[in-house]
């Protein structure tokens, strides 16, 4: 017999004490949309992609059935560990086995899994004073006491670091391990040089803390060199690595990876909650790169370069004189806005949204979260929009600015 509404059954006593009542994020996107994190989709190789796997099955379609009638490897796919052992080896400089790589669901996961195997409620964790706001939810769920070290143009500050990390010890509270994005970092879009790496991972083993290396963004340089890698600098096992293919080729197929100490990785892997990622995703992965990967890079490094220029040169014509200050970065996706300090563009970011441009401020990428520091910045996405729509879109901004007397 069915119930009435005044029957319906009560959760009120029984939630965990972890869980929270989170609404669903419907995400809004405006006319000119800088807040997406995506790469250009127009660079996407969905015909490659699809012919990698029609290869893969066509050339022997018996192996590839027995491959999919099991759940993956809980490393995931052996072909795409195997190839990504190659390109580590020859695009990162430092060599590590295939079962030494475990394959997840985008760089996240990998990036979850460690900060589980690593963090206590308490622990004092370093991050970049601004840094990606999905790494600073995880290592808040893991209950980290997270702290911003000083940057600039190019990144971390070594001598800032040194001093930060002296300090907090000599106050009984040592950090536990160093979170970062060296190229073209997520949101500032700065890439830290070989000599400031080399002297943070002296600092790193000075102090005895890991550091924890996000180079998710390194296959999206347009200019200049890349940096190496800090774990190319350093095997003793200090460095923990995460990379991931799905800024690389698209950010749906949810496949990154990480390589760490062997108790490091063991450790990380038992908070895995079943198999191995995607084999569809890993084989057309690997099928398609093996092939295609300088071709790939060849295609979209001078659309992602046309679409800085766009939006670098319109916020030029439209905030120079302003006060205003932006990052001109080498790679990546993004730029990062600073206005004058007391304007406030976090406050405003939703009217402004409504009005037809989406950006994200500042202040989400906080690493301590106090509001303060961020409030006259933002992130904007130059990778996702025409070229067309971030000249259009960086005028109508500073039109908005005016409007709500942020400029």
């Amino acid at each position: 017999m069915a119930t009435n509404m005044a029957d319906s059954f009560s959760y009120d006593t029984l939630f965990s004490e972890n869980s929270s009542d989170t609404p669903l994020n419907v995400v809004k996107h405006a006319k000119y949309d800088f807040a997406v994190a995506y790469p250009a989709p127009e660079t996407l190789p969905m015909d490659g992609l699809i012919q990698a796997l029609r290869t893969a099955v066509d050339s022997d379609s018996m192996k590839t059935a027995q491959g999919m009638a099991y759940y993956p490897h809980q490393l995931g796919s052996q072909e795409l560990r195997e190839y990504t052992s190659e390109k580590l080896t020859s695009d990162r400089g430092f060599t590590v086995g295939a079962d030494e790589i475990a394959l997840t669901n985008g760089s996240g996961e990998s990036i979850g899994l460690v900060i589980q195997a690593l963090t206590n409620p308490g622990d004092v964790v370093l991050a970049e004073e601004f840094v990606y706001m999905g790494t600073l939810n995880q290592l808040r769920r893991s209950g980290a006491d997270i702290r911003g070290v000083a940057i600039d143009d190019g990144g971390i500050i070594p001598e800032a670091l040194d001093e930060q990390i002296a300090e907090l010890t000599a106050n009984g509270s040592k950090p536990k391990y160093l979170y970062t994005i060296p190229e073209h970092q997520n949101p500032t879009g700065s890439t830290l040089s070989a000599e400031r790496r080399k002297a943070i991972l002296d600092i790193a083993h000075k102090h005895r803390m890991p550091i924890l290396e996000d180079d998710c963004y390194v296959d999206l340089r347009f200019e200049g060199e890349t940096q190496p890698a800090f774990r190319a600098l350093d095997d003793s096992g200090i460095v923990v690595y995460v990379a991931s293919y799905s800024k690389l080729l698209a950010p749906g197929l949810r496949l990154g990876y990480f390589t760490a100490a062997p108790e490091v990785m063991r450790r990380a892997l038992g908070f895995k909650q079943g198999s191995g990622p995607n084999q569809f995703a890993a084989m057309a992965i690997e099928g398609f790169l093996r092939n295609n990967l300088d071709s790939h890079r060849d295609s979209f490094s001078p659309v992602l370069r046309a679409k800085r220029d766009a939006m670098v040169a319109s916020l030029e014509e439209n905030f120079g004189g302003s006060g205003a200050e932006w990052s001109t970065p080498e790679g990546g996706c993004y730029v990062w806005l600073t206005m004058p300090e007391g304007a406030d563009i976090a406050s405003i970011r939703d009217e402004v949204l409504e009005q037809g441009v989406g950006y994200v401020a500042g202040t989400n990428f906080e690493a301590d979260a106090s509001g303060r520091t961020g409030h006259n910045c933002a992130r904007l996405c130059f990778a996702f929009e025409s070229t067309q729509k971030n000249t259009e879109g960086i005028a109508l901004l500073a039109q908005l600015f005016k409007q709500h007397g942020a400029m």
